[in-house]
């Protein structure tokens, strides 16, 4: 560029400059920028975020507005509030993996939540009754290790004294060969009496007996119960002089019960360090009714697998003993799997109706036992039979899980459907022929993989209503605008009946 024309770029620069100063208002220029209505920015569709995220960012905005104007709560925070209750709802309608609750109402396990939450009572058991379809602590031992990352604790848990079968969880010995008697299954062994204890099964101590506990190491144990820093030892219908003397590493703690006592005793030792395995030496005369091995704190799940049984047994049990050992357990939730041995034997409606008339004689015995625990029931699996040369789902397994399901909630428990989760009717065959497979080739029973299958939908199903209770705890104080603007009722207030506010 030539010197005359950077000289003519300059003048023309600073004239149109000059210009504007000229022309332009003192009081400058009245910009209006429209931004739109946040009741617009709530009403449109996003992306699916994680549901963590979701409730956080939800929860913000409307903190953020607590105290202003009543159109801002009407139309903005409350219709979020309304959308994330309606996504528990959506799941509570649509998800084969919902849980059933007595009167449509997930709050029956709020309770459950906020003892679970309490860590100041000591270890919390929620024991898990069921059939061979649980041996080997497989589906008890996966959610027992994901309660345990949420609200703490270690250890398997209570054990049989002779076990009945192997665990994947814990290495148990056994010095001598006790006499054992089992309430219910096809290793039943009957009592003269009715004192089997929780684990529905005892066994007889006269003399000496040497025990030993040594967790899993391997690959597939689950972490939390590697570990434990507790034992309990439950014992009844001693005779004096009853002597427990533990053995953990070099240190040797003894307990001993003087006097003659008819019922429960328990005998712990709490241990300054966690611990992998431990040997117990009883010497005396007692009823053995397991060793529990646990933490401080925290919660565990007993694994209660018995071979061959409906569920139909626990009326069996001294409702003392068994009011007891729950007491002593602190048990705020009884899970009963059961159903699978019971289809194979029914063949009319008759036994049909018998059955369920005696598995809700089950539930009401636990209830009225221990009214602090909650049953929930998950009812049994698909299984598969030849009908007309086709594997075809059994007959009257369909019809034995809607019985068991209308007579959990017709006496206040909760019901989870394994059969629907599987696939439904016929679903058994997809999952022996999966690869790999998740079923056995008798067409019955799981196998590792497809129990941890099941394990783990039904622990997300769980922890989804974990995560609706802290959701409705943590807005429980939260209150709406009580009328509109032409004088209607809107929302008076959260503490309103939560399925009618699910239902707007």
């Amino acid at each position: 560029m030539k010197n005359y024309q950077i000289i003519l770029f300059f003048v023309g620069v600073f004239g149109l400059l000059s210009l504007v100063c000229i022309v332009f208002p003192e009081d400058g220029l009245n910009l209006t920028l429209r931004f739109p209505k946040l009741e617009d920015v709530f009403s449109q569709k996003t992306e699916t975020v994680n549901l963590e995220d979701s409730l956080s960012v939800i929860e913000q905005d409307f903190v953020a507005n607590i105290g202003k104007n009543d159109e801002v709560l009407a139309n903005s925070d409350s219709l979020c509030f309304i959308d994330t209750l309606n996504f528990y709802r959506q799941f509570d309608t649509t998800s084969v993996a919902r849980m059933y609750f007595p009167d449509d109402n997930p709050e029956c396990l709020f309770r459950v939540f906020e003892i679970l939450e309490n860590q100041d009572n000591g270890c919390r058991h929620i024991l898990h009754y069921g059939d061979s379809q649980i041996e080997m602590d497989r589906i008890s031992g996966y959610f027992r290790q994901v309660l345990q990352e949420k609200f703490g604790g270690k250890g398997a848990g209570l054990l049989p004294i002779v076990p009945l079968v192997s665990s994947t969880s814990v290495s148990q010995y056994v010095s001598d060969s006790l006499p054992r008697y089992v309430a219910s299954g096809t290793m039943r062994q009957k009592l003269s009496h009715n004192r089997y204890g929780v684990l529905a099964q005892m066994a007889q101590l006269s003399g000496t007996v040497n025990l030993k506990y040594t967790t899993r190491d391997w690959k597939q144990a689950f972490e939390g119960t590697k570990l434990f820093s507790k034992v309990r030892l439950f014992i009844g219908n001693n005779q004096p002089n009853f002597k427990a003397t533990l053995k953990v590493g070099d240190k040797v703690l003894e307990k001993v019960v003087d006097e003659a006592r008819f019922d429960m005793t328990e005998l712990s030792w709490l241990l300054d360090d966690f611990v992998s395995s431990c040997s117990l030496q009883l010497h005396g005369t007692a009823e053995l009714y397991g060793v529990s091995l646990e933490s401080k704190q925290g919660v565990t799940v007993d694994n209660v697998p018995l071979r061959g049984s409906a569920g139909t047994f626990f009326t069996l049990i001294s409702s003392s003993l068994l009011r007891e050992s729950f007491s002593a357990l602190s048990v705020p939730m009884i899970i009963l799997e059961y159903g699978g041995n019971a289809v194979p034997s029914i063949t009319s409606d008759f036994l049909l109706e018998n059955y369920k008339k005696e598995f809700g004689r089950q539930i009401r015995y636990l209830q009225s036992v221990y009214p602090d625990a909650l049953v929930l029931v998950i009812g049994p699996a698909d299984m598969s039979t030849k009908i007309n040369g086709e594997l075809q789902t059994w007959p009257y397994v369909e019809e034995v899980i809607r019985a068991m399901k209308e007579v959990s909630l017709e006496n206040g428990a909760v019901f989870w459907n394994m059969f629907d989760v599987m696939g439904g009717r016929n679903s058994m065959v997809q999952w022996v022929s999966h690869k790999p497979a998740w079923a056995a080739p008798d067409y019955i029973h799981f196998t590792t993989l497809g129990a941890k299958r099941i394990a783990e939908v039904f622990s997300e199903s769980f922890l989804h209503y974990y995560e609706y209770y802290r959701f409705m705890r943590r807005n429980s104080q939260w209150i709406f605008s009580e009328r509109d603007d032409i004088g209607n009722d809107v929302i008076d207030s959260i503490k309103v009946d939560t399925l009618e506010m699910m239902a707007l």
